[in-house]
């Protein structure tokens, strides 16, 4: 087994219309302690939150969570 140098985020958007949340992975440098881990998901937080201000209307709900480096393995995604 390897050491996995990243972290992964599954970003999911819930919008007032769908029925489907919008879904997407982020992949950052693997932080070593827990503050640094906190304070990565607070700028993924706010650097998604940023990107879909545009559409903040539509948006009900933000979930950001970390993710298992193997629930994502050459862009295919499993459930998680």
């Amino acid at each position: 087994m390897t050491a996995t140098k990243h972290s992964f985020y599954k970003v999911e958007i819930d919008t007032k219309d769908a029925v489907q949340p919008i879904i997407y992975f982020r992949k950052c440098r693997k932080c070593s302690t827990a503050k640094g881990m906190d304070r990565q998901h607070n700028r993924i937080v706010n650097e998604t939150v940023e990107a879909w201000r545009q559409y903040d209307g539509q948006i009900r709900r933000y979930t950001i969570s970390r993710v298992p480096a193997d629930v994502v393995v050459k862009g295919e995604v499993r459930s998680a």
